[in-house]
C-alpha cells in the first residue's frame, strides 16, 4: 500500500511540530508520580500522564503542523536500561502507547483534505557504535524492539532523528527494515525518514560532512534526509545546499529556535517566531524543501508562525518550488568525508598494504597485534595517495573475525579514507562492515559457489549500504578463474543482473574485477592474460558502463626483480586505463609515471603484455638482429633488468 504521507509531501510542503523537550520543560512535572520514580525518563510520560502528551500533540496540531512525534525519543533498549532493568521490558509497550496517543491527536485534527501523521521518533540514544560504546547486534536488537511497538501504535512513518555517527543510522534503518518484515510491510508503505545533527564546527560529531552522509545513507531506501537540532537556520545553509545538490529524495530543515547561548546554564535559544519563521522562508521559496519543523526551542507560537509563511507561499502564485537538478557523484566515504570512485586525473587507488595474504610486514604486525603500527601503515599509505585503503586479515591460525573488527575500528578512527573489507568470509566481512561508519566497498564476491555465496555476500552489501567488488571467477570445473575476454565479460554481466535485479544495488556500487593474472611465469597458459585483460576492460567498459572496473595489478609482474615488477605494474596500469579501468588495488608508491621508464622497457613491457612474439606481428622492443619467430618478449624483459 502506497504511502499517504508520502503522496502528501509530493503535492505540497508538510510541517512538523516543535520541541516536546522543550514544552515539557515549562511543565512542574513531579519525580514520583509523573516519571514513575525515574527522574527525566520524559518516555514514561505516555504511560503516567498520556492525557499531557496528548495535549501538547494537539496544541501544535492546533498551530498548523501536519505531523507530530511520537513521544519515544529516548524509548529503545539501551536507553531504557540506563534507567533500570524493568523498563527495557516495557519497550515495546511504552513505544505502542507513544504512537496511540499521537495518532489520536492526529485523528481529531485530521480533514479529507488535510490528514495529520504520525512519526515515530528514534533518537540517537547514549552509546554509540563507532566510539566502541555498544555493540551493533546490540543496537539493533534495541531499535528493532522500539520499531515493532511505533508499528504496533500506528505510526505513518519512522523519524531516525538527532542522528550523530553513521553507524547508529545504519543499524537504526536495518532495524526498522527488519521490524516491517515481520508484519509484512515495506518501506514504501511505511517511510524511513532521517535527520542528521550537524554541529556548529560544520560535521557531525564524530566528524562526519554532509557530504559523508549523503553517499553512506544513499544506498538505503529511506525517504527524506535532512537536518535538525544543534543550529538555528541560518547555520544550515551551507549543509542544506549539499542537499538540494546532490540527494535525489525529499529534504527536511528542522533547525532549534536560533544557536542555543548558556545563561545561567540553561539553553537560551534567541529566535523569535516571526524572525525563525523569516530564516526558514528561503528554504522553501529558493531551495524548494518539502518539510520544515522546529527542535529544540520551538514553541507553539514558532509553529504557527511557520504555518503562515507556508500559506503564504502557497497562495502566492508567483512563487514556485524550484526544479532540482541533482549531481550524481558515484562514490564511497570514510567516517568524514565523501570520496569518488572515478577520479579527475587519475583512478582510485586502493593501497595494498593492509592485507595478510600479500605483505609480510602487515601480517607481522597483525600476529603482534601492534595495532598501533596498522594505523599507521594506513597512514602512510594515504600520504603516498591511496584513496582507499584495502584491510585483508585472512591468515591461518588466527581469530579473523576479531582481527579484522580491531583493525577496522582503530583505522576508521583516525585515518580519513573509506576502507575495502577484503575477505573469503563472511563473517570476517560482516565484523568489519559493522565497525565502518562510512559506505565502505566489499571484496569480494564471485560465483565459484555458484549463486548461493554471491547473493549472500549481495545481501551484506544492501544491508550495510557498501560497494561491492566482484571477481571474473564461476563454477567452471576445469578453469574456474576466466582467463579470455569472453568468459570475463559474460561472467561481469551475469553478475551485475543479479546484483541489481534481484538486490537492487546500484550499477554504479559495482565494480568488476575481471582478475590480473601472471604474464611473468613464461607458462603457455599464461601468455594472452595480459591482452586478454585489456580486451575485457575495453568490453566491460562499452557495455556496462556505469559501473566500476578495478584489479590487483601487482599479480601480474609475480616473480619478477623489484624494478622489473615496477615497470611492468605501471605500463600495465597505463593500458588497462586507457581501456577503462577506474580503479586498482596497489602500492600507491610503487607506480611509475611512464615518462620516467626508459622506452626501451617500456616498449619491452608491452611487448609482453602483448605476447608479441612474432617479429612479423610487430614487436616493439625486439633487440637489434632479431627477426624471427624465437623471439621470447619474457626472457628479453627479464634481461633488461639483469
Amino acid at each position: 500500500m502506497a504511502s499517504l504521507l508520502l503522496e502528501h509531501l509530493a503535492q505540497r510542503v508538510l510541517l512538523l511540530d516543535g520541541a516536546m523537550g522543550s514544552t515539557l520543560q515549562g511543565i512542574d512535572l513531579d519525580i514520583e508520580t509523573d516519571y514513575l520514580g525515574r527522574e527525566n525518563c520524559v518516555d514514561l510520560l505516555v504511560r503516567s500522564r498520556p492525557e499531557l502528551v496528548q495535549q501538547i500533540h494537539e496544541g501544535f496540531l492546533a498551530a498548523g503542523s501536519d505531523m507530530v512525534e511520537t513521544d519515544t525519543f529516548g524509548a529503545n533498549k539501551h536507553v531504557l536500561s540506563e534507567f533500570d532493568d524493568e523498563l527495557v521490558e516495557w519497550t515495546r509497550s511504552l513505544n505502542r502507547e507513544a504512537a496511540e496517543i499521537a495518532r489520536a491527536a492526529c485523528d481529531a485534527h485530521s480533514t479529507p483534505e488535510r490528514p495529520r501523521f504520525v512519526l515515530g521518533s528514534m533518537g540517537p540514544g547514549t552509546k554509540l557504535i563507532t566510539l566502541g560504546q555498544i555493540r551493533w547486534d546490540d543496537m539493533l536488537d534495541s531499535y528493532r524492539e522500539q520499531a515493532r511497538g511505533l508499528l504496533d501504535g500506528g505510526v505513518d512513518a519512522f523519524l531516525i532523528e538527532t542522528c550523530q555517527d553513521l553507524l547508529q543510522i545504519k543499524c537504526a534503518i536495518n532495524a526498522c527494515l527488519e521490524a516491517l518484515d515481520e508484519v509484512g510491510r515495506t518501506a514504501e508503505d511505511v517511510p524511513i525518514m532521517v535527520s542528521v545533527t550537524v554541529e556548529a564546527t560544520g560535521t557531525m560529531l564524530l566528524g562526519a560532512d554532509i557530504s559523508a552522509v549523503v553517499t553512506a545513507l544513499k544506498p538505503y531506501p529511506i525517504a527524506s534526509l535532512g537536518l535538525n537540532c544543534a543550529t538555528g537556520p541560518n547555520e544550515m545553509v551551507e549543509h542544506v545546499t549539499h542537499l538540494v545538490n546532490h540527494w535525489d529524495r525529499h529534504i527536511s530543515v528542522i533547525p532549534n529556535a536560533g544557536l542555543p547561548v548558556l545563561v545561567n546554564g540553561q539553553a537560551n535559544f534567541p529566535l523569535q517566531p516571526d524572525s525563525m519563521s523569516e530564516s526558514l522562508k528561503r528554504y522553501l521559496s529558493d531551495f524548494g524543501v518539502g518539510l520544515i519543523g522546529g527542535c529544540c526551542g520551538s514553541t507553539v507560537d514558532h509553529i504557527a508562525a511557520m504555518r503562515r509563511v507556508i500559506d503564504e507561499i502557497a497562495a502566492d502564485s508567483k512563487v514556485d518550488s524550484p526544479a532540482r537538478e541533482v549531481i550524481e557523484l558515484p562514490g564511497c566515504c570514510s567516517g568524514y568525508s565523501h570520496v569518488d570512485y572515478r577520479q579527475e586525473n587519475s583512478f582510485l587507488i586502493v593501497g595494498e598494504r593492509m592485507n595478510a595474504s600479500g605483505s609480510r610486514r602487515f601480517r607481522q604486525l597483525l600476529e603482534a597485534e601492534d595495532w598501533d603500527a596498522i594505523v599507521t601503515l594506513g597512514r602512510e599509505q594515504t600520504r603516498l595517495g591511496a584513496n582507499v585503503l584495502d584491510v585483508n586479515v585472512d591468515y591461518a591460525g588466527r581469530d579473523n573475525p576479531a582481527d579484522m573488527a580491531s583493525v577496522v575500528r582503530r583505522v576508521v578512527n583516525t585515518v580519513n579514507a573509506p576502507l575495502m573489507i577484503d575477505s573469503t568470509q563472511i563473517a570476517t566481512l560482516e565484523a568489519g562492515l559493522r565497525h565502518a561508519p562510512g559506505k565502505s566497498i566489499i571484496n569480494s564476491a564471485n560465483f565459484e559457489d555458484g549463486d548461493e555465496k554471491f547473493d549472500r555476500i549481495c545481501e551484506l552489501a544492501r544491508r550495510y549500504g557498501a560497494g561491492l567488488v566482484i571477481g571474473s571467477i564461476d563454477e567452471d570445473e576445469e578453469s574456474a578463474m576466466a582467463r579470455t575476454c569472453e568468459r570475463k565479460v559474460a561472467i561481469a554481466r551475469r553478475a551485475h543482473d543479479r546484483a541489481v535485479e534481484k538486490f537492487g544495488l546500484e550499477p554504479a556500487d559495482l565494480m568488476f574485477d575481471p582478475l590480473v593474472l601472471p604474464i611473468s611465469t613464461g607458462m603457455d597458459s599464461d601468455r594472452r592474460s595480459g591482452l586478454e585483460l585489456v580486451d575485457a576492460v575495453r568490453e566491460i567498459s562499452r557495455t556496462l558502463p556505469e559501473c566500476q572496473i578495478t584489479c590487483g595489478l601487482s599479480n601480474c609482474s609475480f616473480g619478477l626483480k623489484p624494478a622489473a615488477r615496477k615497470v611492468l605494474n605501471s605500463v600495465f596500469l597505463n593500458e588497462l586505463t586507457e581501456a577503462g579501468l577506474t580503479s586498482a588495488i596497489v602500492h600507491a608508491g610503487g607506480i611509475l609515471p611512464l615518462a620516467r621508464i626508459p622506452e626501451e622497457q617500456s616498449a619491452a613491457a608491452l611487448d609482453l603484455i602483448y605476447d608479441r612474439r612474432d617479429a612479423s606481428l610487430g614487436g616493439t622492443g625486439l633487440p637489434e638482429g632479431v627477426t624471427d619467430v624465437e623471439f621470447d618478449p619474457l626472457s628479453h624483459f627479464i634481461d633488461l633488468f639483469a
